[in-house]
């Protein structure tokens, strides 16, 4: 499968021992990592928070492809849908929403 990380991680099977790694070089790229990841806390967890995204088809490949840090903020946090239209408004027009 792939994925896009926006951090650092290490998944560890259910014994402890680690299988996959999200090395640094490897972050807000597409990196090949086994299936298996899915099964994991830590998948669910930073999928869940937004700092991980798999790759579902393949229109979310080229969107990840073309754009890997869409709809993420400064500190790579998760935008809400409104938040990511509201910043693409405002990249059109040239002009920042006041939000009133």
């Amino acid at each position: 499968m792939l994925i896009v990380s926006r951090v650092c991680a290490e998944f560890c099977d259910e014994k402890g021992t680690p299988f996959f790694s999200v090395q640094p070089g490897m972050r807000g790229i597409l990196t090949e990592a086994p299936d298996a990841i899915r099964d994991t806390l830590l998948f669910k967890m930073l999928v869940n928070e937004g700092s991980l995204k798999a790759v579902e088809d393949v229109a979310d490949q080229k969107r990840l492809e073309n754009d890997p840090m869409q709809g993420v903020d400064a500190e790579g946090k998760s935008k809400s849908d409104a938040a990511i239209a509201k910043a693409a408004k405002s990249a059109k027009t040239g002009k920042a929403d006041s939000g009133q």
